[in-house]
């Protein structure tokens, strides 16, 4: 069940004047992507189509830090933003400008791209007026995509400015792709650096991995007795890796946009919790959780966990296990006989917990997991800002003590041995 306060404020956000400081501009569709080298570092750039007087918006970033970093002007003579740091950043505070990138210093000095068109290439000098120096630069065109098409919208997009302040750009849903979203699948689509092997099995096994630039470790499954389900549950996990990647990435973009403390920073998101709560060769649990911040109203304290299906591939339905449990049109909803065994449950538990006035708010504020050794834990989630110390406490139950309320389906997925 959602928090009734959260909705109101959310949708009182809704009749203020928008604003979600993303790191990608307000673009005409389509708009082109270029990849190549500056000097000798890798780059990828982004470009709107030309205006009235041809001027062109647009952003780009270096590989190895991922970061965009605006652009605007004519094509020979495309300044590209300055952080907002030093006499720049007072520069902004006395001219009272909010929500837009500044291209010079206070001595009005420019970094330009001096490009030119030939075909499919972009090719030219980059000029550091700040600091001296000149780079050619040439630059394939990549793709073209429309960035409206996978913008967030509605509450999805509100939400990311209320409780961080700063999005990736890309609505959930969208697969980040080299078809759909080609300047951020080249952006977080890198080689990563890999953690141990943790061996559940001989036959089972996964690995934390993480991009360098964002810090954060996420998981791989690298062994499965289904080579299918393995590829089928990396790709969800490479999708929810990317999609946190590119938030902090915004984040550290917003340094060009933004004077909030945390601007130019990952947001938090290096300090983001990824664990593997259970992992069998039927389910696999994860929870992420944490307290992003990039400038919103507050931080986003959050504990979301997930099961994925390793079965039938996908998203688990809890549905087709536990019964009196669907998935409605509000969210997560429970039969009175579900409800009635949980608080059960909490109660006879309650007495030896430090959490009790958090337990006891179960199941209004719930979400299913599985944990080792062979538990579902009925854990609270999604619950409002200001009770949010309570996230993440929960009641377990071992796999047997579940059968009252268990689908004959559940079987399979709780005790695969017996099948």
């Amino acid at each position: 069940m959602l928090d009734l306060r959260l909705i109101m404020a959310r949708l009182s956000f809704l009749s203020m004047a928008f604003f979600i400081a993303a790191s990608s501009p307000a673009w005409a569709a389509p708009v082109e992507v270029y990849r190549g080298v500056l000097g000798k570092a890798d780059v990828v750039m982004e470009l709107g189509a030309p205006q009235a007087d041809g001027a062109r918006k647009g952003r780009y970033f270096y590989l190895r830090h991922g970061v965009d970093i605006p652009l605007q002007g004519r094509l020979d003579q495309l300044a590209e933003a300055r952080p907002l740091t030093g006499e720049l950043l007072e520069k902004k505070l006395d001219a009272g400008i909010a929500g837009a990138p500044m291209f010079e210093d206070a001595a009005q000095r420019q970094v330009i791209w001096r490009a030119r068109l030939h075909g499919e290439a972009l090719t030219g000098e980059w000029e550091d007026g700040i600091h001296g120096g000149r780079l050619p630069f040439r630059l394939e065109r990549v793709a073209q995509y429309d960035p409206e098409k996978i913008a967030p919208r509605g509450v999805e997009a509100v939400t990311q400015a209320i409780v961080q302040g700063a999005g990736s750009g890309v609505a959930e849903g969208v697969a980040i792709s080299m078809q759909d979203t080609p300047y951020d699948y080249l952006r977080v689509a890198l080689p990563l650096e890999q953690g141990r092997e943790v061996v559940v099995a001989p036959n089972l096994a996964w690995r934390p991995v993480r991009d360098v630039r964002t810090r954060f470790w996420y998981p791989r499954l690298t062994r499965h007795p289904d080579a299918r389900m393995l590829a089928v549950a990396n790709a969800l996990l490479e999708q929810r890796h990317w999609a946190m990647s590119l938030q902090a990435l915004a984040c550290k973009s917003s340094i060009y946009e933004s004077t909030g403390p945390e601007a130019g920073t990952l947001g938090y998101f290096d300090h983001e919790q990824i664990k593997l709560s259970y992992l069998s060769t039927t389910l696999m649990s994860v929870t992420e959780s944490g307290s992003p911040s990039c400038g919103g109203a507050h931080p986003n304290n959050h504990f979301d966990p997930f099961t994925l299906d390793l079965l039938r591939g996908g998203y688990l339905d809890f549905s087709r296990l536990i019964k009196g449990y669907r998935h409605g049109l509000e969210g997560r909803e429970y039969s009175p006989q579900l409800v009635d065994f949980i608080q059960k449950a909490v109660v006879g538990q309650s007495e030896h917990r430090d959490d009790k006035d958090c337990t006891e708010m179960l199941p209004d504020y719930m979400a299913l997991m599985f944990e080792a050794p062979n538990q579902l834990g009925f854990v609270i989630s999604g619950i409002g800002h200001a009770r949010s110390v309570c996230l993440g406490s929960r009641v377990s139950l071992p796999f047997g003590k579940l059968k009252p309320m268990l689908k004959p389906e559940a079987t399979r997925y709780l005790f695969p041995s017996a099948r």
